[in-house]
């Protein structure tokens, strides 16, 4: 699950950016987050932490709303009974 939500994540950053028409060396300048780690992220192959999705949360004039609006919900809701077994 953890590197489906990297990967749906990266994802939606990345349409996100593209909607927007910038290049990932554009959104690089405005958040202050590398290039090879703004293209890590949206590749689904590297952790996000809170600071770097604020800052390219900002940089895209976006929220968290729709960079957390994932095509399947259902499979990151958190089943606090199934934990506990």
């Amino acid at each position: 699950m953890c590197n489906d939500f990297k990967k749906d994540l990266g994802t939606n950053i990345r349409k996100i950016r593209q909607q927007k028409k910038m290049t990932q060396e554009d959104l690089s300048l405005e958040s202050t987050v590398s290039r090879s780690h703004i293209a890590m992220i949206e590749a689904g192959k590297r952790d996000i932490t809170i600071s770097a999705l604020f800052k390219i949360s900002r940089a895209l004039n976006s929220n968290m709303q729709q960079i957390f609006d994932f095509d399947d919900v259902e499979k990151y809701k958190f089943n606090i009974e199934k934990f506990y077994e």
